[in-house]
């Protein structure tokens, strides 16, 4: 009966009858059921990629992901944020975002990292965390108090939406991308999260998942997508910055010139392999990277501090950021959190291999 109810909608949908939000809703839980074909589950993807989705459609999507995943409530006080992009933006940088969160936290924000393996990138947060010594099967338990111990924390997406593993399977299958590709970095599972930076690398979908998120729970949401295609804010281009906060919306350019930052050529913060990823990220978290590379995790990370109370604007942010890079308090952060979590000796190795 599942099976012919999901089936109904896909023909609705390929039909592009109207479809009511409750027999979406209804839909949409199908997919996280077992007892569903994979094929039937592929069939409906494919539909609702040909068809698009609403602002309304995806808020749905994302509230019943959030119900079918292990939610935690961390035990902190102040600010918590988390910073994540979409991925897919294939620009072969280093992990700015995952660098940019270690710097933040650095100035006393609890961070929760939301993250996954890259799926077409050079390098996901979690690679870049299992190559210097995080444990990814590391327990809830211990996640959990790391982040109120030392105010950091990495989540890895898998272990807290378990029932997306089938349907990544499916996607992969499929091998086009689905509303599902965006749909994590929207799905922090610390139910107390009280700010977001959300990067986009296709601009089909900025206004859509602005227009999703709005009215969430989340009281600040930082949505950025660079002209020239980065789901970050770049120093290679101008960017589009959207703040989402009390139900509106303010769209705001931001152009690295008028921030006294020095544009540079793409290629200037592009990494060719896993080992030179992880050494770039290494090298801005602990301040000695080329100016191109230290200046973009600079500007994204001024981003953070915003969303997480501690700079008013941008040009604040980038003065507080370059002033934490120039101190060992993001270096000592991240040897804090492979300390809790994982093996300090194999990010020692990896230090000492990358002259670090």
């Amino acid at each position: 009966m599942s099976t012919d109810y999901l089936q109904q909608q896909t023909r609705k949908i390929l039909s592009k009858e109207q479809i009511g939000k409750s027999e979406f809703r209804n839909a949409i839980n199908l997919v996280f059921l077992d007892e569903i074909p994979d094929c039937t589950i592929a069939s409906f993807l494919t539909a609702l990629t040909y068809r698009g989705v609403s602002y309304d459609e995806l808020r749905i999507i994302r509230e019943i992901m959030i119900a079918h995943s292990h939610l935690i409530t961390p035990n902190v006080s102040g600010p918590l944020i988390d910073n994540c992009g979409t991925g897919g933006d294939m620009a072969k940088s280093f992990n700015i975002s995952t660098a940019a969160s270690i710097v933040a936290s650095a100035s006393g924000i609890n961070v929760a990292k939301h993250g996954n393996r890259s799926a077409s990138g050079m390098f996901g947060s979690a690679d870049f965390f299992e190559y210097i010594g995080f444990n990814l099967e590391v327990s809830e338990k211990t996640v959990i108090e790391t982040l109120e111990q030392i105010g950091y924390t990495f989540l890895f997406a898998p272990k807290f939406h378990p029932n997306l593993k089938r349907i990544a399977g499916i996607r992969k299958e499929l091998g086009f991308k689905t509303i599902f590709n965006i749909i994590g970095p929207l799905c922090n599972p610390c139910t107390n999260i009280t700010a977001q930076v959300i990067g986009i690398s296709d601009p089909k979908f900025f206004e859509l998942v602005s227009n999703s998120m709005v009215k969430s729970n989340i009281n600040k949401i930082i949505i950025v997508h660079s002209f020239d295609g980065m789901d970050e804010l770049s120093n290679t281009a101008r960017n589009t910055m959207l703040m989402l906060k009390s139900g509106h919306i303010e769209r705001i350019e931001v152009d690295p010139e008028v921030l006294d930052m020095k544009v540079v050529r793409k290629e200037q913060i592009q990494v060719q392999s896993s080992e030179d990823s992880v050494k770039s990220t290494l090298h801005t978290i602990y301040g000695r990277s080329t100016s191109a590379k230290q200046d973009i995790v600079v500007l994204n990370t001024a981003l953070a501090l915003i969303a997480g109370e501690k700079a008013e604007d941008i040009s604040d942010g980038i003065k507080i950021a370059r002033e934490l890079i120039k101190s060992e308090v993001p270096k000592i952060k991240l040897r804090e959190l492979i300390s809790s979590c994982g093996n300090i000796q194999k990010l020692n190795f990896v230090e000492e291999k990358l002259s670090l």
